[in-house]
This record gives C-alpha cells, structure tokens and sequence, in this order.
C-alpha cells in the first residue's frame, strides 16, 4: 500500500494569472479516508468573477507524521489553465494523493459534509508549495482570496475537555454586547454594552462571573497554536464573515472577540486570577481588534512581534494584505530573496511612504549592515511604539549602496556607564531596577522628588501614561518598596521589568538613565534622526562610519525635546483612539493636535494651515499646489535657524 502511495503522488499542473485553486470536498463519514477534486478557476475582483467558496484559517502544526487526501483534476471552463474536456465532465480517475498535516486532516474531516460535496480554499492544498514562483504568486493574492470568501473558518483544533466550556463561556458573555455600530465603538477604544452589562462593568471590584473552572477553559483554549500564528491576523482582519470552531463547537468571531474585549476591561480580576498567563493570552487577542484599524507597516510589525511565522520573510509578507500605501504594491513577493534584502526593501518603501524611520526602531545590533531591521529577532522583545523624538519632522536620508545610509540628525548624549543586567533571569532584572534607582534617585526613597521620580518611570516604563495621576503616586510607592527590599505585587514587578526584558540600562553623560540595547558600552553615542519616534544608540567606528545598536528609551529625548526643546509644564501626549495617533492635551485637558511649542512661531510665507474633516491638520502650498502633514516651522531651514544642529550620520 505504501509502495503505491509513493507511486501517485499528486502532480500540480501550472497556474497562470488570474487563477486560483479551489479543493472540492469529497463527502464521507468521519473516519473515510479524505478525497477530493482540485479546480483551477478564475479569481478577478477586476473583471467581476470571484467563485464561491470557504476559506480555512488554521495551523499547520507538525508535518513528521501527514495524513493523505486523494485528488482528482477537474478541469473548469473558467480556468485559463485547465479546459474541459469534450464532454464537460470531470475524470474519476484519481490524479494522485498529497500528503497534509494532521489538523488540517482533522479540520477537513470535521468540515465535509455526509452528502454533497463542500468547497473550500486551503494554502498548503490548493497552493503547490514545492514551486517557490507560485508560492509568491498566490501569497500576493492571499488577501483577495480571504477578502471575497463566503466565510473564513477558523480552525482552533480538536475538542478537548475544556474547549466545549471554554465556548460557552464566550457565547454567554457575549450577549452582554450591543454589536451595534461595533466598528466605530472599537475605533473610539470602547465596548458599547446592554443594559444589564452596565453595573457590573462599572464596579471594577466586583468579579466577573465565572468559575476557576471556566478560567481554566478560556485559558486552555486561548494558549492554542493558532492564536501565536502571525498569518492568521491577515486572514481574519480581511474576512467579510467568520466562524471559529473547535471540533464541532462553533461560535462567531464577531462574538469571541467582543467577549474577549469585554473580559478585559476588568483587569482587576484578571490579574488576580491567572496573573501572567492569561494576560499574555488575552492582550494576544486583543492584537486582532487593535490591527482592525491599523495600515501602517510599523503598527502592524510591531502589534504581531511575538507571532511565529515559519519564514522569516513572512514577517513583512504575512502584513502586506493590511498594510497601506502605495508602496506595497512596489514590494514583491519572492521567496527567492534574502532575508536581509527583503527586510531592507521594507524598511526603505515603507519609510518613504509614510516619511518617517519608525521602522528602524527594530534594529538591535543586527549583522551589517546595522541599520536594517531584524524584524525576526524582536520576537521576544516588547516594541517602543509611543513616543515622539523627531516624528515632527520629514525623514532626510539616502541609500547610498546595499550597505550604507547616510540619515541627518542631531548628536544628544553619550552613555557612560553600564548598569546591566548581565541575564534575563528575573532576579537580574529585578536587581537591574533597583540599581538604576538608586544610582538616579539615591538610595532613600523619602528623599526622592516627584520630577525625578517621573524622569526614571519615563525611561523603564516609556510611555508617559505612567508619570501622571493617579498611576504615578502608586508605581512611586512600588519602587520604593522594591528598592528597600521589600515585596511588590507580582503585576506590579512584571510592569517594571517588562520593557528592560532583552535590554540594559545605561546612565548618559547628562545623567540620565536610559534603557536601550544589548551590548552597548561607554562612548556609544545618542541620536536623534529626523522622522524617528524613538533616540538610537548608534557606535563610531574608525572609519568615520557609524553601526546602530538600537531605539532607546532617554527621558529627555522621547517628545521632541532634541529639536523644539520640553513641552509646556502640564503638557502631554494623548493616545486616544486604537490609530494610535496621539493628541497634545493641555493642564486643563483641552486637546488639539498642533504642537504648542510651535504655535507662537510665524508660518513660513505661501504656507497656509487646513483641516481635514476628520479634524486633523495639513499644511498647503498654493504656488506649487502641494500638500504635507509635516508643520512647515520644524523644517530642517527653520530648525537650524534655531540654533538646532543637525549633522549628517553614514550608517553600516
């Protein structure tokens, strides 16, 4: 039997532009061996033939011991690849059979119907894998195939013994959602809840209403496979409609996330549940709504850091389906690339595109040359997404050859002293804190100052959020007591360590600690280049070239302190929405989006300021009918009229 099974193996037949493959599932019973048709049909949005058929969202999982399906080769008048044959009719004649994994074995097995057939589209099926050119081909097309499917089945895997509880669970407390409107509701960073909902949302004492048994369940079900696959996000985010299932439980997503959402709003139960695990599952599940909204390539790097994706590669490919602009249709989809090649395409279109470098915060000490990216090695390492060190201006730069840049930018600081720590093991990281603590604010805490305070929690915890009432006074008192020995609530510890986890603190020549990359050392310089959000630690080497080392943390750098000085006192900036796109809010909690240190600066002659209808400015040049989103007063010209010097760095 084995002997024939080697002899039919399943040949592909060639797909040309604009076809796609579609599986058509044999019927059977649970345990009749898989079989089916292959049709190679058209699939032009252009030209208005889209089939009709399921998409399967699933996990490969181990491939060491394949199931098979036998298939047949249905030609199709539709096709420009296959034509039918005299008669019309499809060959019985089996083609051949094609080794599958044993969930996707499992996923069709539970998915095929006992009478009629089903059709379905499924990658490692309906793509010829072992053909790296149509393997290209049909990625660049994943996006419209899961876009314009009837429905997206998602497939978490075979039943266990928490799984049937795990979905009723979900089910039940999704009928506390009002699905009204839920798109708008989820840009605005809110749930829109029935009444009956409201009470218990609103005492963030009172427990969710849920067993340990049912914790247990949501915990098991959210730690499967599939919710760590970085291809999956493409393949939901795009899908008109869809439906998870476990074994024969299923459930709308629409439903499972809104639960998820709605369970994660009461983070005080969460946290005194399952502390770390279920956090980590949670704010997993969360990433699908937060990308919904989301078309810049850094966002969506950094929102799916932690994914695992089986070719390095697919971490820029596995997003273009939601990235937007112009320039992703410029990338192209070849496996045949270096991996290093493809992530420096990405970093140079995407940073054209938006004007800005924020995708070189992912550099961290990568092999040269330095300043590209590493999108790969940043799996376990929590992105920088906030902040604002230069992203007031335009990004000036040339690639010079594959190897080198040269970018402008402002000179800073330099780091003079390593703090650690030398491991990842907690205790280092604990001990890590304290030391810069102590070396920043002194060694007793009743004479710390609250500015001081803010400057340190600014360079561990990098988002300002923390330095303000009322989470300020209390991550205050933590720190204290962390420094005085004494023991802090496990959330509390995993908040200060989370950031330093994969990095080292450093104190700088102007006496500020500072957390960037491993393997920096005394002399390594701080910049600020223009169009960054983030300082970068980059090294001088003897030939007049610099390598970087990576983003950093420098609480004096992070708001655009290197080129229009410190914000206003009182002054702050806002992430308000699920864009990401922050806001300046004023003492008093008024909002605008220009930033006040430019406002009692003269615009430039012939610029002139305009609103958009979603209320956010651009600047307009009606001599040469141009538009920009960058203010026109922090200009290279009229930076350095201020007094800014801005240098030219040659990066390697």
């Amino acid at each position: 039997m084995e002997q024939l099974v080697m002899a039919s193996t399943f040949e592909y037949t060639p797909l040309e532009e604009p076809d796609i493959r579609l599986l058509v599932l044999d019927p059977g019973q649970h345990l009749d061996p898989l079989s089916g048709s292959i049709v190679a049909t058209i699939h032009s949005c252009k030209q208005r033939r889209v089939p009709q058929y399921e998409a399967i969202s699933y996990a490969w999982g181990d491939q060491t011991n394949p199931d098979r399906i036998a298939l047949r080769v249905m030609p199709s008048a539709n096709s420009t690849t296959s034509k039918p044959s005299d008669d019309n009719t499809p060959s019985d004649a089996t083609s051949g059979v094609l080794a599958i994994g044993q969930n996707l074995s499992a996923a069709l097995r539970h998915l095929r119907l006992e009478t009629g057939t089903r059709v379905l589209w499924c990658d490692s099926i309906c793509i010829n894998q072992h053909d790296i050119d149509e393997r290209s081909a049909q990625i660049r097309r994943m996006g419209d195939i899961f876009n314009h499917a009837q429905c997206v089945l998602v497939w978490l895997g075979l039943p266990d013994q928490h799984s049937h509880l795990a979905i009723q669970t979900l089910e039940e407390f999704s009928d506390y959602i009002d699905f009204t409107n839920v798109e708008e509701a989820l840009l605005s960073n809110r749930i829109n809840v029935k009444q009956k909902a409201a009470e218990l949302l609103r005492d963030m004492e009172t427990a969710l209403p849920f067993s340990p048994q049912q914790w247990q369940a949501l915990e098991a079900l959210l730690s499967r496979t599939w919710f760590r696959r970085l291809w999956v996000r493409q393949e939901i985010l795009l899908a008109r409609n869809t439906v998870a299932l476990v074994g024969g439980d299923s459930i709308q997503w629409q439903h499972f996330s809104g639960a998820i959402d709605l369970i994660s709003t009461k983070r005080l139960t969460l946290e005194a549940v399952r502390p770390l695990h279920l956090s980590i599952h949670f704010f997993n599940m969360q990433g699908f709504g937060y990308m919904r909204h989301l078309r810049d390539l850094f966002y969506l790097v950094a929102l799916t850091h932690n994914c695992e994706a089986t070719d390095p590669r697919d971490r820029i490919y596995g997003l273009l389906g939601l990235a937007g602009g112009d320039f992703v249709s410029n990338i192209s989809i070849d496996y045949k690339k270096d991996v290093k090649e493809v992530y420096r395409d990405a970093l140079i279109d995407a940073s054209v595109w938006h004007a800005d470098l924020k995708l070189l915060s992912f550099c961290d000490s990568a092999s040269e040359p330095t300043w590209v990216p590493d999108f790969d090695r940043i799996q376990h390492l929590r992105p920088i997404t906030t902040s604002r060190s230069a992203l007031c201006t335009d990004v000036e730069g040339k690639v010079i050859d594959f190897g080198h840049i040269w970018l402008k930018g402002v000179r800073c600081d330099t780091i003079t002293e390593v703090l650690g720590p030398e491991d990842g093991t907690i205790e280092q990281l604990r001990s890590t804190i304290v030391k810069g603590a102590v070396r920043f604010l002194g060694p007793d805490p009743d004479a710390w100052t609250q500015s001081e305070v803010k400057k340190f929690l600014l360079a561990v915890l990098v988002n300002d959020y923390n330095i303000y009432p009322p989470h300020v006074d209390g991550l205050w008192n933590y720190l204290a007591s962390w420094v005085r020995l004494e023991t802090i609530p496990e959330v509390k510890a995993l908040q200060f360590i989370h950031y330093l986890t994969g990095r080292s603190l450093y104190m700088t020549r102007m006496g500020y600690p500072m957390l960037g990359p491993r393997g920096c050392r005394p002399g390594d310089v701080v910049c600020v280049f223009l169009g960054s959000h983030l300082p970068t630690v980059i090294r001088p080497m003897e030939n007049g070239e610099y390598h970087v080392k990576g983003p950093a943390t420098h609480p004096a750098l992070l708001y655009g302190e290197a080129l229009l000085g410190e914000l206003p006192e009182g002054w702050r900036l806002q992430y308000t929405t699920r864009k990401l796109d922050p806001v300046f809010e004023s003492p008093d909690g008024s909002q605008q989006r220009i930033d006040p240190r430019l406002a009692d600066i003269t615009l430039p002659e012939g610029k002139e300021l305009r609103w958009r209808d979603n209320c956010t400015p651009f600047w307009y040049t009606a001599e040469i009918d141009r538009w920009t989103d960058f203010d026109p007063r922090a200009t290279i010209e009229e930076l350095s009229k201020r007094g800014v010097k801005i240098e030219q760095f040659t990066l390697s």
